[in-house]
């Protein structure tokens, strides 16, 4: 079953933990701190999606 933007984590089988661990998969720098206050703020998958391209812009971005 494929999953829409607005589809909750939850409902994915997603929890921050989860969330978590994707994040730090993708983020090449160990030592980039993630904000829990974003990370606290991702409900369904398109608030995943955002809000991981956000965090990889960033990394990006300091390059």
């Amino acid at each position: 079953m494929p999953f829409e933007n607005h589809s909750l984590l939850a409902e994915a089988g997603l929890d921050s933990l989860s969330v978590l661990r994707i994040a730090s998969e993708l983020i090449p720098d160990p030592d980039q701190e993630i904000d829990p206050t974003g990370l606290a703020a991702v409900r369904t998958v398109g608030d995943l999606r955002q809000w991981l391209h956000g965090l990889l812009s960033s990394v990006e971005s300091v390059r």
